[in-house]
């Protein structure tokens, strides 16, 4: 038999809303055998002080050595991006082998992916009922509750229950720092994706948040700071991080965008005293022309010397603009 032992307090903490918790062991061992169905018959509960002892029988060898095979084959479909057949693969784990628990909380990450919200939360709870201290699946619940649920609120309560399991997380602290973020609070989750980013500085979400904030707070320098972090140190994990990538260069051309406007009158000052530098050293003036390249030349320069000129000519992208 396989035991799983748990404080009283714990076996309800899943729930969002507070409920009066049962004391006895008729109404407990209700509890359970309602709310760990999912696990091999026959389940036996017993009280142990301030814990709840549940016993179920162990698996066969045989079923645990398919299962593990199986749930190699589902990691790999998962992270091409695959989730429909991974989900198939990581029910067929779990027909096998009830109280594999990876199994179980990666099942409920590929159905975050495919959009199916319920099902991903029901088995969210189902792993935090066999373990109360697994971060990630505090985490990855809190984020359901955010974005699919709209509730931010509980939300919260299920990262900050992750952080105090695991205060280092930085999927935790990516996660909190966003409601921040939300909530109008931009120095406070600042710092918090600092803080991931420090947990973990090949996690490329932080990154991406940080700028964001920093975009939001008019500071276009400290976000492009960022993002050249993130190009510099992070890494792409798997397909999920494919849309963080892409979100990022979108925002990385914007915010050059943002800063070419910002400095066009100072950038053109440049540009001429640059130009009349160039005039000086080079002994002959520079004119500049616009012109429709047919290709996607940005400028061309034509030295006077190497076209018989008594000068020297510019010619720039006539579609550019200004800045």
């Amino acid at each position: 038999m396989k035991e799983i032992r748990l404080k009283i307090s714990d076996l309800f903490e899943v729930d969002p809303q507070s409920r009066e918790e049962p004391k006895e062991l008729a109404a407990i061992t209700a509890y359970v055998l309602k709310y760990y169905a999912f696990l091999p018959k026959p389940i036996a509960v017993m009280l142990e002080g301030d814990e709840v002892v549940i016993s179920f029988p162990e698996e066969a060898d045989a079923k645990k050595e398919e299962a593990k095979r199986l749930a190699d084959r589902a990691v790999k479909r998962a992270s091409e991006g695959n989730y429909e057949k991974a989900i198939g693969i990581y029910k067929r784990i779990l027909e096998l082998q009830p109280s594999f628990h990876s199994a179980r909380r990666d099942l409920a990450m590929a159905c975050v992916e495919v959009g199916d919200v319920e099902s991903a939360t029901n088995h969210l709870i189902e792993v935090l009922r066999l373990d109360p201290k697994d971060a990630w699946s505090w985490v990855v619940l809190a984020n359901l509750y955010i974005r699919e649920k709209r509730d931010p609120d509980t939300g919260e309560k299920f990262l900050r229950k992750a952080l105090e399991i695991a205060p280092n997380d930085a999927w935790a602290l990516n996660s909190l720092a966003a409601i921040y973020h939300e909530r109008g609070k931009t120095d406070e989750a600042i710092k918090l994706f600092e803080q991931a980013i420090a947990a973990n500085p090949e996690f490329a979400n932080a990154y991406y948040g940080e700028a964001i904030a920093f975009d939001s707070a008019q500071k276009p320098d400290a976000a492009l700071e960022t993002l050249n972090r993130m190009f510099a140190k992070a890494k792409m994990q798997d397909a999920r991080s494919k849309p963080v990538y892409d979100g990022a260069r979108q925002l990385f051309a914007k915010l050059q965008v943002d800063l070419a406007e910002r400095n066009q009158s100072e950038a053109f000052k440049l540009v001429q005293d640059y130009k009349a530098e160039m005039e000086s050293l080079s002994r002959f003036p520079i004119r500049i022309q616009e012109e429709n390249f047919e290709s996607k030349i940005g400028a061309k320069i034509e030295m006077a010397w190497k076209h018989n000129r008594d000068f020297h000519l510019i010619k720039v992208r006539a579609d550019y603009p200004p800045r």
